[in-house]
């Protein structure tokens, strides 16, 4: 479940090594193929973002070293990593058109801060406004413009919006709420996320470019509504709980409407990710409590998909070109990056 309520959400660990780099020529290939890959030297690989070239980011665990560092995958295969010199943790989380990517190093206990990548190499650090516990960025657009969000000295999360000229707009949902966690943003400067609320429920959330803020929930969602990803249109995807504690996807269109959904055959469903042609991946669990991969048209239409050895298959985002990426485990219980063309 892609959510960072909780900073040991950035951290998945315990995995071994492969090296399996396949050579990708174009971000969309006639027939659906998935390749595999791993940073040389990784004991796990979690690929986080692609853009519309191709090119993936994300953060791998070096075990040599005992480091998580920064990965970008260029469609050609070539994978460029890295860390902060002074960091035992570097995690990215977005990359844009430019190839700019963003995420967060941690420098000492309680101080992570935010950075931004240029496609040089140059690592550029930034703390949000009122950041005691660390700055956790997880989206950026075209314009460079960053969405995420910073721990106060309670460890309560708040949003941030950073532009590219480096100025701040910070928010809550609520002044008086158990923390609001920035999810997505589009072009247009819409984001999404969630929020808790004072009674221990969790919220979505969308807020427009000038601030404006509407609170939702799913129906049939007792337990917590968690928004994952919008779109340039503005409808959102993301997944929400029942009374059970049992994970269902949803779809929000822009007038508010909300469609809740599970895959073909699920116990439970998480979707993390959406399209401008409104094409959402995800995963799914099977009655064995398997992790399977999925695609669902804007039509409600789905496919499924397991990378060939996988003990489950864990989709993470899709281009706008259909490219999904992610990460799955095998038998030995390590995780390995993936991408699967559409």
């Amino acid at each position: 479940m892609k959510t960072i309520a909780s900073a040991t959400k950035l951290f998945v660990l315990n995995c071994c090594a492969a090296l399996c780099i396949a050579g990708y020529p174009s971000a969309v290939l006639a027939k659906a193929q998935i390749v595999t890959f791993d940073p040389d030297g990784s004991i796990g690989t979690y690929p986080w973002q692609a853009n519309d070239d191709g090119s993936i980011t994300g953060f791998w665990y070096d075990g040599t070293a005992n480091e998580t560092k920064g990965f970008i995958r260029t469609p050609d295969g070539t994978i460029t990593e890295f860390d902060h010199v002074d960091s035992k943790t570097t995690a990215a989380y977005a990359i844009n058109k430019q190839g700019v990517s963003t995420g967060y190093w941690t420098v000492d206990a309680g101080n992570h801060p935010g950075f931004v990548r240029t496609p040089d190499g140059t690592m550029t650090e930034f703390h949000a406004p009122g950041d005691i516990n660390g700055t956790f960025p997880i989206a950026i657009t075209n314009k460079g413009v960053i969405t995420g969000s910073y721990y106060d000295l309670y460890s309560i999360p708040h949003g941030f919006v950073r532009n590219a000229n480096g100025k701040f707009k910070t928010f809550d949902v609520d002044g008086d709420t158990y923390g609001t966690n920035a999810m997505s943003l589009n072009a247009h400067g819409i984001i999404t996320g969630h929020w808790g609320s004072d009674d221990g429920f969790v919220h979505g959330f969308v807020r427009t470019s000038d601030g404006a803020l509407t609170s939702f929930d799913a129906p049939n969602s007792p337990v917590g509504t968690f928004p994952q990803s919008i779109n340039a249109s503005g409808t959102i995807a993301g997944y929400f709980m029942d009374s059970g504690y049992v994970s269902h996807g949803f779809l929000r269109t822009p007038d508010g409407t909300i469609t809740n959904f599970d895959a073909p055959g699920a116990t439970s469903t998480v979707a993390n990710s959406i399209n401008k042609s409104g094409q959402i991946a995800g995963y799914y669990a099977d009655s064995n409590f398997v992790a399977h991969g999925f695609t669902r048209t804007a039509d409600g239409k789905f496919k499924t998909f397991d990378v060939s050895g996988a003990t489950g298959t864990y989709p993470n985002a899709i281009n706008d070109h259909g490219l999904v990426t992610g990460w799955y485990m095998t038998p030995d219980e390590n995780y390995h990056g993936f991408l699967r063309t559409n």
